[in-house]
């Protein structure tokens, strides 16, 4: 009976080292998995979160190099409507100068008849023409040169309401309006989904996202982190729709702002100007309403931590 109890206890002590034995390296297994976790978000995600923030800089500094480089489009137009104000002024002098003399010449006209030589009047009439033809010669350089000035304070002023449309979002926390995905991956255990987009469609970190399904809305989510061409989102709790699941492949748009995000108002382009029209006094462009101070962007949120 005593050999019985000892083989069963032998045994029963067996059991028991060898799960012990299973469960430490069940347990070595998770301890690797967490540090290799940890060592991918220190050494990858961070220095693309940087790279991130980076090129949204980077943007700004090119918005105001732009609206910059306008305002000195619209300083020179300013300066050369002036200059054609003052050679068509220049010619009008000229023309009165030519009808004076052509007076003088008809009044002295009888006079000469007797002596028959006009040559000296006829040589300065001729000298006078040639001139005025060479004033007007550089009037028509001067409204070519213009309207070259013109069409590229226009082409500026697009690329500037662009580059606002684009900052009044961004500096409200949304993604861009027009922004249209689907999603790429879900992590169900984390709360998370990836989108195949990033900062260079629009996502904003920190905005809102719908998860729409049949063009009805299942589901909203939060931007955490942002990439030029990735980014991942947490599904926001309690926003799930009711016994819906998402799925790889649901379309994804930027919620609709709980105020009007106000958009700037389109340029109105200037005309060009017409060769041989008279000169219009340059209206005064209004001084540019000193920029909005921008909003501080939101505490920047690490969803691997």
């Amino acid at each position: 009976m005593q050999t019985t109890f000892g083989i069963l206890t032998a045994l029963a002590l067996a059991v028991s080292a060898f799960l012990g034995y299973n469960n430490m390296e069940k347990y070595r297994e998770q301890i690797e998995a967490r540090q290799a976790e940890e060592s991918k978000r220190d050494n990858v995600l961070r220095p693309r979160l940087k790279k991130t923030l980076a090129e949204r800089d980077e943007t700004k500094t090119q918005k105001e190099e732009q609206q910059k480089a306008a305002e000195e489009k619209a300083t020179e137009v300013v300066a050369q409507l002036k200059k054609l104000d003052d050679l068509k002024q220049e010619i009008a002098v000229k023309e009165d100068q030519v009808r004076e003399q052509k007076a003088s010449i008809d009044a002295l006209a009888d006079q000469l008849k007797e002596l028959g030589d006009v040559k000296e009047l006829a040589t300065k009439l001729r000298r006078m023409n040639d001139e005025l033809a060479e004033l007007q010669s550089d009037i028509d350089q001067t409204t070519t040169k213009l309207n070259n000035l013109i069409a590229e304070k226009n082409r500026t002023a697009a690329v500037i309401a662009a580059y606002e449309e684009e900052n009044a979002w961004r500096n409200a926390n949304l993604s861009n309006p027009k922004l249209a995905t689907r999603i790429a991956s879900i992590y169900d255990t984390y709360g998370f989904v990836t989108l195949p987009v990033g900062n260079n469609a629009g996502v904003v970190g920190g905005s809102s996202l719908d998860v729409v399904r049949d063009d009805e809305v299942i589901a909203k989510l939060l931007v955490k982190t942002v990439e030029a061409s990735t980014a991942a989102a947490e599904i926001i709790p309690g926003s799930l729709r009711a016994d819906t699941v998402l799925m790889v492949g649901d379309q994804i748009r930027a919620s609709a702002p709980k105020a009007p995000v106000p958009t700037p108002a389109a340029p109105t382009p200037t005309p060009p100007v017409e060769e041989g029209a008279a000169a219009e006094p340059a209206a005064a462009e209004p001084a540019a309403e000193p920029a909005a101070e921008e909003a501080a962007p939101a505490e920047e949120f690490d969803p691997f931590q």
